[in-house]
């Protein structure tokens, strides 16, 4: 469950957050982020949020339909585990590092008694790509 969780957004951060390993995040409505505190700024909205489809446009390569289906299942794993449709996850959000291109590294854990004893270490890579800031690669840390 330490993977789903983190994938869930640094999976839901947190689709590549990690589809690639499974993070997704939210653009921010003021249009494409710009720089990586934006991205993770996005990022955590889209995980608290559990919201796929809008993370998939933070993404720098699109999620196939195959990837937004698993982290679909990895989503209701998490819950049914947890018991409830909205877990409580605490994202914190450390390392900022660069504007438009860098990375941040994320620290994923819970107070749900079915989750308390799980924690989720990652660092997502910003690329600058056709004028915007996205979401190029997540990295386990643990």
């Amino acid at each position: 469950m330490t993977d789903k969780i983190g994938w869930v957004v640094a999976g839901v951060v947190l689709l590549v957050l990690l589809l690639a390993g499974g993070v997704t995040a939210l653009v921010v409505a003021s249009g494409d982020p710009q720089a990586v505190e934006e991205v993770a700024d996005a990022a955590v909205e889209a995980a608290e949020d559990l919201d796929i489809d809008a993370g998939a446009d933070l993404l720098c390569e699109a999620p196939s339909s195959k990837d937004r289906k698993a982290l679909v299942d990895l989503i209701e794993e998490a819950r049914a585990e947890a018991r409830t449709d909205d877990p409580h996850v605490t994202y914190d959000v450390t390392n900022i590092r660069g504007e438009a291109e860098g990375s941040f590294d994320v620290r994923i854990t819970s107070d749900e008694k079915e989750l308390a004893d799980r924690t989720v270490n990652a660092r997502v890579i910003v690329k600058s790509r056709n004028g915007r800031s996205c979401i190029a690669d997540v990295e386990a840390l643990d």
